[in-house]
């Protein structure tokens, strides 16, 4: 609640003052009231008040001495309402002069009165806004409380913090967070500079999101807009802004938090958002959670193994518009196309491949945020490059023996291999290999495999951060001098040198 000092040598004026509002009502404390100036200026440094109504007229300390001393105090200054039943217009001047803009002349007309008294209400109420906002500001701990609790990581705050949250769910009627998708650099910006101008708490989220939280829902449908205009001044940038519903404390923000990412999900997901999502219109759309028939998975998958490429991309197609056509739940989306991931994968294993490349392709469908389309593209891809190495291995089967040879270096050339072990594994005989294959590529198979070993460790030197002996043990060298033997014979340079020297042509 404020609170109100009232200082007048008259009684019945006094108590007047006490009357003409319905203090408690407008939600005020009368802390003091006074008969004379020295009781009310001890009164105002007691309880630091922040609305004092005092007469201009009293013994000792008037009004006007009053105020002056009042505002050399150490104290979070009060308004001041000045009563007078003099119309002289040196007391207004130094009223003014003090910094006082309310001046009422006894008798006080009512409607003036309650208008004053709304206008100072209302001003206080600002006041008080400004200072919670500004409290929460400068709380480097609550938004990154805030984090961790929207995150899953946090169950209850520590002392410093669960009071801050108190007096600020104190002072507002409710809370409403803002939920913001999109590159991680963009929203930072757009959030960070917006929240300041507003007073609101930004919420730095871990992957491609972030968080306002402010007190109204009527603010929070204006600060949405802003930020959602900011995002789409770059056409490029793909992104969403969610608004959750109100709650009541802080400690609830996590289900304003639930309410809104899903909803952007599902939006960002099927393209849809023009503006900030009204999560109380999405709550009502409907979504679908039937899975493909299996025949129509078994389908593609067939049509992938026996190279059928215009089927299999017109079944994966068809899938995907069926989801489109359907609304179909993005986890129900995303769980189908990681089983036809690992359908893929399984199937590449069979013809004898390694599927490690498609690690990183794998835990972005299980965990990133993406829309329907790029999920279909990826799954294009991943099928193209099934295909592909399908394709590459029946090749093998029917081509010549050299030839068959050459691809078993390429995919082995890390592993100890000898000429006889190769030509074993092919049933040739060695010393007929071990001239074939000189006749046919110039060198012999043990150069092959050098000269395959240190194109990977040139590779592996530009792209990575691995140690030269690292990168020597994974391209199959068990002994470093051989390694940086051979790797200088084929570039003439050191393996530090040649990083450096590549670093340098970027």
């Amino acid at each position: 609640m404020f609170k109100v000092v009232l200082a007048d040598d008259e009684t019945i004026a006094l108590e007047g003052l006490r009357t003409l509002t319905d203090w408690e009502e407008l939600g005020f404390e009368i802390c003091g009231a006074c008969e004379n100036g020295e009781e009310a200026l001890s009164t105002v440094e007691e309880c630091s008040p922040d609305l004092v109504i005092t007469d201009i007229r009293m013994p000792g300390i008037d009004g006007l001495e009053l105020i002056k001393q009042v505002r050399n105090l150490d104290i979070e200054q009060p308004i001041f309402i000045v009563l007078s039943g003099y119309g002289e217009f040196e007391y207004a001047r130094t009223a003014l002069r003090y910094g006082v803009r309310h001046y009422l002349l006894k008798p006080v007309i009512e409607a003036e009165w309650d208008k004053t008294i709304a206008d100072i209400t209302d001003e206080l109420e600002m006041r008080l806004k400004h200072k919670m906002q500004q409290n929460m500001l400068a709380s480097r701990l609550l938004p990154v409380a805030i984090a961790r609790m929207l995150e899953g990581q946090w169950a209850e705050p520590e002392e410093e913090i669960a009071e801050l949250m108190d007096r600020l769910d104190e002072a507002v009627s409710g809370w409403t967070y803002i939920h913001v998708n999109g590159p991680k650099s963009n929203i930072t910006e757009i959030c960070r500079k917006l929240s300041g101008a507003v007073g609101a708490l930004f919420i730095g989220l871990s992957g491609d999101q972030a968080g306002l939280v402010v007190e109204s829902s009527a603010q929070a449908a204006e600060l949405a807009g802003r930020v959602y205009s900011e995002l789409s001044r770059n056409s490029s940038v793909k992104g969403s802004v969610s608004i959750g519903p109100s709650v009541q404390s802080l400690r609830e923000l996590p289900v304003s938090y639930m309410v809104a990412a899903r909803a952007a999900a599902r939006h960002l997901f099927y393209s849809e958002a023009s503006g900030p999502i009204d999560t109380t219109m999405d709550a009502q759309s409907q979504l679908g959670y039937h899975l493909p028939s299996p025949d129509l998975t078994e389908e593609l998958m067939v049509a992938v193994e026996r190279l059928q490429e215009q089927k299999a991309w017109d079944k994966l197609k068809e899938m995907f518009r069926m989801f489109e056509r359907n609304r179909t739940a993005p986890e129900v989306v995303q769980m189908t196309s990681i089983d036809i991931m690992l359908k893929s994968m399984e199937l590449v294993k069979e013809f004898g491949g390694k599927v490690e490349q498609w690690s990183d392709s794998f835990e972005f469908l299980r965990t990133e945020p993406k829309s329907l389309a790029a999920l279909e593209d990826i799954l294009r891809d991943m099928l193209n490059s099934c295909m592909e190495y399908i394709k590459q291995h029946k090749e093998r089967g029917s081509e010549h023996p050299l030839i068959q040879v050459e691809y078993y270096l390429k995919d082995n050339y890390s592993k100890p291999l000898t000429v006889k072990e190769i030509a074993g594994h092919f049933y040739i005989n060695p010393v007929y290999l071990g001239q074939a294959f000189i006749k046919k590529n110039s060198v012999s198979i043990l150069e092959y495999i050098h000269n395959l070993r240190i194109e990977q460790a040139k590779k592996r030197l530009i792209e990575t951060g691995e140690t030269v002996r690292k990168i020597a043990e994974n391209v199959g060298y068990v002994h470093y001098h051989h390694f940086l033997r051979e790797f200088e014979k084929r570039t003439a340079l050191k393996p530090v040198a040649y990083r450096n020297q590549a670093g340098a042509e970027k």
